[in-house]
């Protein structure tokens, strides 16, 4: 799938992709493209660009069963749950995860809610009755990764969010580690927040991501902040302050002028995405991690993240005592290693070659 335009595995066998995705060489053509309308063109291409913001606003909204109202651009997730903590109440309970992203728990623990954990099984895996138990009376918010970085397990987000629905919890989702592989659909999963930094799965580099927020949301709850995009103004003055109306969409959360190059960067990769075809995509990676998976089986090499199919996603933690991440790159194999732990992230520019290519240096290094 277009491993080509992946100029990196001239060199490498990457596998990071969840620490970070290389750009496609088709990427540096378009940005370098836009540079150069911005030079020959200043100020006057952005009533052009504004258009394609908004197809790109479609795009994001495309791929999560949303409308355009409901999408925001970020330019972190960092940044989308800070504002998202300023704008519910400081006294509704918190649930979310141990193994989570640090971004799902700091600015709310920072603004003063009360958050608690649910913790996992050694190997990472969560049942949903582990999720139950844990919810308190005054639990009000669940914020939980589609895929957790730490462990790789996925989430079943339908069954989460029926979960929230029937107890009346705002149901806060980070995708980062998921969007641009596995479809999801926010009112099947009753998903009041959503949000995705485009910098990893979506091969856009860093800096911009989007986030959906629910009617329900947009409508109970004040803004948190404001800028001259984020309202409209009615006054007979342009850009009068003593007469405007605080848009009901998420694009209030915007705060200045656009990151054009950067939106329109992400809404290159959209229809990338869309060309290649999501569900093709999902099922490119859930092949080729069973594959991985098979063949460490065969080496008799251990899998630590060894979840029901459905809970798998593109991240495999394998056990590799003693196996550090400079001696994988020695070996041309960048990937993340602790020196007991060794995570890869296997996606659609990935094939059997990469796989084989892992199992052989284990193989090498933990037979010595």
């Amino acid at each position: 799938m277009r491993r080509k335009d992946f100029k990196i595995f001239e060199n490498c066998t990457y596998l990071l992709t969840q620490g970070g995705g290389p750009i496609p060489t088709s990427l540096v053509i378009e940005i370098n493209r836009l540079l150069i309308e911005l030079s020959l063109n200043g100020a006057e291409i952005c009533s052009k660009w504004d258009a394609e913001v908004i197809v790109t606003r479609q795009l994001i909204a495309y791929r999560i069963c949303s409308n355009q109202d409901n999408i925001a651009f970020i330019p972190s997730t960092s940044y989308a749950m800070n504002a998202l903590a300023e704008t519910f109440d400081k006294n509704m309970r918190i649930l979310t995860f141990e193994d989570d992203f640090p971004n799902s728990s700091l600015s709310w623990l920072h603004k003063g809610y009360n958050v608690d954990f649910v913790k996992s099984k050694k190997n990472g895996f969560l049942s949903i009755d582990t999720i139950k138990k844990s919810i308190h009376h005054e639990t009000k918010i669940i914020i939980s990764s589609h895929v957790m970085y730490r462990t790789g397990f996925r989430q079943d987000l339908k069954e989460l969010g029926k979960l929230c629905r029937d107890l009346d919890i705002i149901f806060i989702v980070d995708a980062t580690q998921s969007y641009g592989v596995f479809p999801i659909d926010v009112n099947e999963c009753n998903i009041d927040a959503l949000v995705f930094h485009g910098y990893k799965w979506l091969n856009v580099g860093f800096g911009i991501g989007g986030m959906y927020l629910s009617d329900k949301i947009l409508k109970m709850y004040k803004k948190p902040f404001l800028g001259y995009t984020s309202v409209r103004f009615f006054g007979e003055k342009e850009h009068d302050t003593l007469n405007y109306k605080i848009k009901n969409e998420a694009s209030s959360y915007e705060l200045g002028r656009s990151p054009y190059i950067k939106i329109l960067m992400l809404g290159y990769m959209l229809n990338y995405i869309k060309e290649l075809g999501q569900n093709k995509i999902a099922k490119k990676v859930e092949k080729l991690v069973e594959y991985c998976l098979e063949m460490c089986r065969i080496n008799d090499i251990l899998v630590i993240s060894n979840f029901p199919k459905k809970n798998l996603s593109g991240i495999i933690n394998i056990s590799a005592l003693g196996v550090t991440k400079e001696m994988l790159k020695n070996e041309n194999i960048i990937a993340r290693s602790n020196g007991t732990i060794v995570t890869i992230a296997l996606h659609y520019y990935n094939n059997r070659k990469d796989v084989n290519h892992l199992i052989n240096i284990l193989n090498k290094f933990c037979g010595q």
